[in-house]
């Protein structure tokens, strides 16, 4: 399963779901959801994983993990 690691950026970085909805120009109810501590979702688009690397300055394995199922 892969899971994201955006609650943790945000955490280290001081940064709330309003500030990353505003930076990565994505809207508050999708950074909400990507920011949730579980680190699980349903689809994400090309597009938002593009606006998330250049608003964190990170390449795409610095949002996600993969953590094998049981």
């Amino acid at each position: 399963m892969v899971r994201l690691r955006i609650h943790q950026l945000m955490a280290r970085r001081g940064i709330s779901a309003y500030a990353l909805s505003r930076g990565a120009q994505i809207s508050y109810p999708s950074a909400y959801r990507l920011s949730r501590p579980g680190g699980r979702f349903g689809r994400l688009h090309a597009d938002t994983l593009d606006r998330l690397c250049q608003f964190f300055e990170v390449q795409p394995g610095a949002l996600m993990e993969w953590v094998p199922r049981k």
